[in-house]
């Protein structure tokens, strides 16, 4: 699965600086913001000789093995193998059980037949987490007949008329799920905090720096559509 230097520039801008924590929220959205420039310079001038150059995104989120060789795994394309929960060969890298707003359970076996699944972690209390709701419902609508998926996954149990109010304010048709502690390995100290998952179950190999595979902050349409339309090609 080859992505263009592109897709990684655009999950770094996609986030507009703009996130919250529960605790200090307006200290660390200054910090992230300072740390999150940096970030995008450091990596602008690491990469900057590649930038005519058609990569692998994953040669930009490698790890590197105790004697220095990399140690990168693609994310398969949903296209290349075909993948149904039954036959044997769903082997996600994510595995989870929750329910959405009304009851109906969602696992894992919800990224089969997607190309794109983008689940957002959300709080009601979080002002950039609300305000990008109605740009990410735009992009459902556009999209799902696509091939994309966009779960918001909350943990704030005990706020739920705020949650219920925001859902009915930002006109919110796509799933909003419980959190499970199967996300815990996402958790970066803010949201809203987003992954994206390919049809097999696969993480994308998407960041801007705040830890593997996601990305912090909230963004506009344009910027996320930017990187949904990378990751479909």
């Amino acid at each position: 699965m080859k992505k263009k230097l592109s897709i990684v520039l655009a999950a770094l801008m996609a986030t507009s600086l703009v996130a919250c924590s529960k605790e200090k929220a307006e200290e660390q959205k200054d910090k992230f913001s300072k740390n999150l420039e940096k970030e995008i310079e450091d990596i602008a001038d690491d990469v900057s000789e590649y930038i005519d150059d058609e990569i692998d995104i994953g040669n930009l989120t490698k790890s590197q093995a105790a004697d220095g060789s990399s140690d990168v795994t693609e994310a398969p394309s949903s296209e290349d193998t075909p993948v149904t929960v039954d036959n044997g060969n769903f082997d996600p890298d994510l595995t989870f059980k929750t329910t959405d707003l009304n009851g109906n359970e969602i696992t894992e076996n919800v990224f089969v037949g997607k190309k794109v699944t983008m689940i957002n972690f959300w709080e009601p209390w979080c002002g950039p987490c609300v305000g990008e709701m109605p740009e990410l419902e735009k992009l459902y609508e556009t999209y799902k007949d696509q091939g994309l998926q966009i779960i918001g996954v909350f943990s704030s149990t005990d706020q739920m008329d705020e949650v219920n109010q925001v859902i009915s304010d930002a006109g919110v048709t796509y799933p909003i799920a419980y959190y499970d502690s199967a996300f815990d390995r996402f958790q970066t100290g803010y949201v809203p905090t987003t992954i994206f998952v390919d049809g097999n179950g696969k993480l994308y190999p998407v960041s801007n720096g705040y830890g593997d595979n996601v990305i912090v902050g909230s963004a506009s349409y344009e910027q996320w559509e930017k990187t949904i339309l990378e990751l479909m090609q």
